[in-house]
């Protein structure tokens, strides 16, 4: 009895599916016969259409069709469509799963929106940057444009825009496993979504609401979220319908309703079918293998898993992640170049410059010593000769000094920028060498970890073996994340954005990011006074100082120790504290501690040297101030101050002379 409607069913989704094909096909034939019949920019415009067109039928004559299109536009001149044929680029190779050609394309695309000051296109390839750095696990990435975007959708007042910034938000706080703060976003999200009637975006959100839900273990809230999605009343073909039903299959095979499960394993499969979708027939085969090993089958549980392998998503390989940090890092590099090179041209212009402006008063002066010379000669004969001699020579020597005086300014530039270069290339020396051996570490830690088979480890053998990889990698990200920084703080290009923020919020973000990492070493994380109250400050800078110093102290404190955070408020500023009852510092480290020299942590943690130099400079940034007391043996307090309110620098100076809270910091 329970065949007969699911026979109907399925028949019913090939027939509309079948309907949607014939009307894409319809569609692709149009554009085709107009891209025949155009030239110049129609046919341009034309071409970009029908890669869009092919997204998700066949990505890889999208990309095609985009990369023909760059050309044209190239060729035309025509920026917009440029950035445009780019950002399809992007958006192609991230349905075909080339994540790396993917990124690849929208960073290019996004400094070309914001050098040609294209707002709307930098926020749309803003949100597909953040989407692609959560599904590769880049969190920071995600978040910091999906902020962006946020921002330029809310000055355009994008209702849709703001909608997608929301259900990202959601994404990023489910990956942190803020399960409320997710939610929250994710009915903001579904609240706008419903309002504007936009059924792709509808779906969007209740794909990832029900994916959290399944994720805490909610499978009746997950399956009931899922079957309200427009999707069961449409059965559009498309990339998110397939992963709908795929999700639900997965559902009822944990509930053990293998008949349900069957019938949405079957429409997903369909749909990766008609769509030639390699990340649907990885999920499929997934989830196919899971069903029949609950259905007792093992052979053809096997056999789906080996199918799996063939379509296992490429985020998860080491090379591919290897790769996507390259070319972040090569497009930063990039960038700085560019900006290196307009410094370059700007400093040859002024030198130019000054050289015309010195030539044409020497004309002049030439021209005036000149007159005065025939004048002289006219009126004064030999006494005034021995003048205008005088005076010729006294002109001569004056613009000679000048002159020199020019030269050391041009010199003194060029020793500077001399300076500059020789301490990025001896960093860059440092980090490579640090990095190499970080990476060095890990690589042949699990080589011998995979391949030694004759290796007997006891179990605490093994936690000791991992954590001292995850020290390395940490190590590793850390010290990317602080070059970073500290390349656009060397070129003046990273300046404070203050805003009025909470506090508190800071804290806890890094009590939760850094929770992990405390736990390793079995050490009490904890804010012992953390009320809520408003600094004006950049977020972001004030955020990496305090887990640079929260990093330090779980660094150099042994296992079971403690580490605290704790805020006092000021009538001008407040001040926080990391308290650890670590190993301390001699007086003379206290004084060197911005002179990049490292030690190891208590579980022979290795540092980068940068750390506490971008805190000082991000809390100069801010009008902030750090203050650090350490006693050997029982610990240290590294303590910073911000202010509560806006202030100029003269206004600063003033304020922190009155501070009453003041009389705890002892320098």
């Amino acid at each position: 009895m329970k065949k007969f409607p699911l026979t109907i069913l399925l028949s019913l989704c090939f027939i509309f599916s079948g309907f949607a094909n014939l009307e894409t096909q319809m569609s692709l034939d149009s554009l085709q016969k107009r891209y025949g019949a155009t030239a110049g920019q129609e046919k341009l415009e034309t071409l970009l259409m029908l890669s869009k067109t092919y997204w998700n039928i066949d990505p890889a004559q999208g990309i095609d069709l985009a990369k023909h299109a760059l050309g044209v536009a190239q060729t035309l001149e025509n920026e917009e469509n440029m950035l445009k044929a780019m950002y399809y680029l992007g958006i192609a190779y991230h349905i075909d799963n080339q994540l790396d050609n993917s990124l690849d394309y929208l960073l290019q695309a996004h400094h070309y929106a914001q050098t040609h000051d294209f707002l709307k296109e930098l926020a749309d390839i803003s949100v597909e940057l953040a989407t692609v750095y959560n599904e590769t696990n880049r969190l920071n990435k995600s978040y910091s444009h999906t902020i962006q975007a946020s921002g330029i959708y809310e000055e355009l007042k994008d209702v849709e825009g703001i909608a997608n910034c929301q259900n990202l938000l959601g994404l990023y706080y489910k990956a942190i496993k803020e399960y409320n703060q997710a939610g929250i976003h994710f009915e903001n999200a579904l609240k706008a979504a419903k309002q504007l009637e936009k059924k792709s975006l509808i779906n969007s959100v209740l794909n990832d609401l029900g994916s959290m839900y399944a994720e805490i273990g909610d499978t009746e809230k997950a399956i009931a979220t899922y079957q309200e999605a427009p999707f069961h009343k449409s059965r559009e073909a498309n990339y998110k319908s397939g992963s709908f039903e795929l999700q639900l299959a997965n559902l009822y095979i944990q509930e053990g309703e293998l008949s349900s499960a069957k019938k949405h394993l079957d429409n997903g499969n369909s749909i990766a079918l008609q769509l030639k979708s390699k990340r649907l027939y990885r999920d499929y085969y997934r989830t196919l293998a899971d069903y029949q090993l609950k259905k007792g089958n093992q052979t053809e549980s096997v056999l789906a898993f080996q199918k799996l392998l063939q379509y296992q998503d490429s985020i998860a390989d080491e090379k591919l992640s290897n790769k996507i940090e390259e070319l972040d890092s090569r497009h930063a590099m990039s960038i700085k170049n560019q900006e290196n090179q307009v410094l370059r041209d700007e400093n040859q212009e002024q030198q130019l410059k000054i050289t015309r402006q010195y030539i044409v008063g020497l004309l002049i002066l030439m021209v005036f010593i000149l007159a005065i010379f025939i004048l002289i000669i006219r009126y004064r004969n030999n006494l005034k000769d021995n003048e205008l001699l005088h005076l010729k020579n006294s002109l001569v020597h004056q613009h000679q000094e000048e002159l020199i005086e020019a030269m050391k300014r041009i010199k003194i530039s060029e020793d500077k920028l001399r300076v500059a270069n020789d301490t990025k290339d001896k960093m860059f020396s440092l980090i490579a060498h640090d990095l190499r051996g970080a990476i060095g570490n890990i690589s042949n830690g699990l080589r011998m970890y995979l391949g030694e088979e004759d290796l007997n480890l006891t179990d605490q053998d093994k936690e000791e073996f991992l954590q001292a990889l995850f020290h390395s990698s940490d190590n590793a990200y850390e010290l990317l994340e602080n070059l970073l920084f500290w390349a656009k703080n060397q070129t003046s290009t990273l300046s404070a954005n203050k805003q009025m923020v909470d506090a508190c919020s800071i804290i806890n973000s890094n009590i939760g990011l850094l929770s992990d990492l405390a736990k390793i070493k079995s050490i009490n994380l904890f804010t012992s006074e953390n009320p809520s109250i408003e600094v004006f400050v950049d977020w972001n800078m004030i955020n990496t100082v305090l887990r640079n110093l929260i990093s330090n102290a779980i660094k150099f404190t042994n296992k079971g120790g403690n580490v605290e955070i704790k805020s006092e408020i000021g009538q001008y500023f407040i001040k926080i504290s990391v308290i650890d009852d670590g190993i301390g510092m001699l007086p003379d480290q206290i004084d060197n501690i911005y002179d990049g020299k490292t030690t190891d942590g208590t579980a022979a943690e290795k540092g980068t040297g940068l750390g506490l130099t971008l805190c000082r400079d991000f809390l100069i940034k801010n009008h902030g101030k750090m203050i650090v007391s350490s006693v050997i043996d029982k610990g240290s307090t590294f303590a910073f101050i911000i202010p509560r309110r806006p202030m100029n620098q003269e206004k600063y100076l003033e304020l922190v002379e009155k501070e009453p809270l003041l009389f705890l910091i002892n320098n």
